[in-house]
C-alpha cells in the first residue's frame, strides 16, 4: 500500500526542517486508517547537525494521546541538513519502529522521500500526498 499523507502535514516537516537548519529536526506522524493526517514536531535532544534523538517524555506523551484519541501511529520523520534524503547507518542501527513509515528531509530545499523497513533494511516507496476535505458549513 502507498502511504499517504496530507499536503499539510507534508509542508509542515519541510518548514520544520527549514526553521531548524542547520540542526536536524524531527517528529511523529499519526492519522486514521493509513492516512498521515498530524504531525508531531518532537525536540532533537542531541541538538545535532548529524543524528536526532527524541525525550522518553515526549514519546509517552505522544504515544499516550494515541491511546486517548482514534489516530494510529504511522510514521517517524527527520532531517538531514547537510546530506541526502537517504537513510544513514545510524538511521539503521537505531530505527525501532518496522511498522512505521520513515520520512527524511534533505538539505535546504527540504526534498522529503519516505522509506519502509523490510528484510531488515529501508526501502525506498512512493507515496500521495492528499489534499484535505474543506469542512462543511451551514
Amino acid at each position: 500500500m502507498v502511504p499517504s499523507i496530507t499536503r499539510r502535514v507534508w509542508q509542515q516537516m519541510r518548514a520544520h526542517s527549514r526553521r531548524e537548519y542547520p540542526l536536524e529536526c524531527c517528529g511523529l506522524l499519526s492519522g486514521r486508517g493509513e492516512r498521515i493526517e498530524r504531525a508531531t514536531e518532537a525536540t532533537n535532544e542531541l541538538a545535532s547537525e548529524t543524528a536526532f534523538s527524541i525525550p522518553p517524555a515526549e514519546l509517552i506523551a505522544f504515544f499516550k494521546a494515541l491511546r486517548e484519541g482514534r489516530e494510529r501511529f504511522l510514521g517517524i520523520y527527520h532531517s538531514h541538513p547537510q546530506g541526502p534524503a537517504e537513510p544513514s547507518q545510524r538511521d539503521l542501527h537505531e530505527f525501532s519502529y518496522p511498522e512505521a513509515t520513515y520520512w527524511i528531509v534533505s538539505g535546504p530545499e527540504t526534498a522529503v522521500r519516505c522509506f519502509r523497513w523490510k528484510a531488515n533494511r529501508f526501502e525506498p516507496s512512493s507515496f500521495q500526498i492528499s489534499v484535505e476535505p474543506q469542512p462543511f458549513e451551514h
